[in-house]
């Protein structure tokens, strides 16, 4: 049976020493364990950048390919210096399987990374972080993912200059580094440029899939930089496909569906497709918890509006409920509906 097959990434090996080891490996565990196939081949391996590099690669192949080739992906990677490999398995749309295979070995340049990346996700270890995150820097200056990883964490220091060089430096060592390019757009957001941010954000959505969560991070963040700039359409188009998607409750995404319902629409209100917001604001309306500042009053009033743009009844309702909270521009719509 034939499964649906994306490999993306690559693993650096940083000298020629490390690099021809890596062909000889290759080419011998080729020979005796993956006569079955494999579904990547010694064209990725680049003798000038001393790296295995798959581009985005889909294919029809058998279950037994998938695994030789993520076995010998993760034998390759205890060579590796640094680098990143995704492999997704895939059934008539559903996800079988998927594997993130990244250097994990004794190299001071590893160990230093892995420390700095477990640092970097604990609060008042920032600092700690950093110094990690550098020293592997110092040891292996080709290292997108250590740029990638000080880079946020300088964006949580608020250090944004040395947070755009970070980004910056991650994506020229990796055009295919989507978390720089969406780290660099959260950066340009709280600087004010937001058409640049948007630019980053396009280029964060190619160079992921729609089964990873930095791909929908980016969709939605995208979103609410076309609501700023005013483009209803574009926002109309990033929120209709995030709303659509079923995310698991362990995906950072989860806890945004409220946010992106509501701002959906919102949208759609103003592009006087009352019925549609209708549905979305309701549907915002039955998730308890969720991330982003949107009170239970300001939810109300809107689908109130919406109810009473698509010509329905019971809007008086919930602009009551929402005046009872104490929100303002409920009072007033009452207060209009009177007079």
């Amino acid at each position: 049976m034939h499964y649906k097959i994306i490999i993306q990434g690559n693993l650096v090996f940083g000298k020629p020493r490390s690099f021809d080891q890596v062909v000889k490996m290759y080419e011998h565990r080729l020979e005796i364990y993956y006569k079955s196939g494999l579904l990547f081949s010694d064209e990725h391996l680049d003798a000038s950048r001393y790296l295995l590099d798959i581009p985005r690669t889909v294919v029809q192949g058998t279950d037994k390919q998938y695994k030789n080739t993520v076995d010998l992906l993760r034998y390759l990677s205890q060579f590796a210096i640094s680098g990143k490999v995704g492999a997704w398995i895939i059934d008539e749309g559903k996800l079988l399987d998927s594997e993130i295979i990244e250097p994990y070995n004794d190299k001071a340049a590893v160990q230093a990374f892995l420390k700095g990346k477990e640092l970097a996700g604990q609060k008042g270890k920032e600092e700690e972080a950093i110094e990690s995150l550098s020293m592997a820097i110092n040891k292996h200056n080709a290292h997108s993912q250590a740029y990638e990883r000080r880079g946020y964490v300088n964006l949580m220091l608020k250090s944004y200059e040395d947070a755009l060089y970070d980004f910056t430096k991650a994506i020229k060592l990796d055009k295919e580094n989507s978390d720089a390019f969406l780290g660099r757009a959260k950066l340009l957001i709280f600087q004010g440029e937001t058409s640049k941010a948007i630019e980053d954000l396009d280029n964060a959505i190619k160079t992921s899939l729609a089964l990873q969560p930095t791909y929908w991070k980016a969709r939605r963040i995208k979103a609410e930089c076309h609501i700023k700039l005013g483009e209803w359409e574009k926002a109309e188009f990033d929120l209709k496909l995030f709303t659509r998607r079923k995310f698991l409750p362990n995906d950072p995404n989860y806890l945004w569906k409220k946010w992106a319902l509501y701002q959906y629409g919102n949208v759609l209100l103003k592009l006087d497709k009352y019925e549609e917001a209708l549905i979305a604001h309701s549907s915002a309306l039955e998730i308890e918890d969720g991330h982003g500042k949107v009170s239970k009053a300001e939810q109300l009033t809107r689908r109130g509006i919406a109810i009473k743009k698509s010509g329905g009844s019971g809007y008086l309702s919930d602009w009551k409920e929402a005046a009872t909270l104490g929100y303002k521009e409920a009072k007033k719509l009452l207060e209009e509906h009177v007079n």
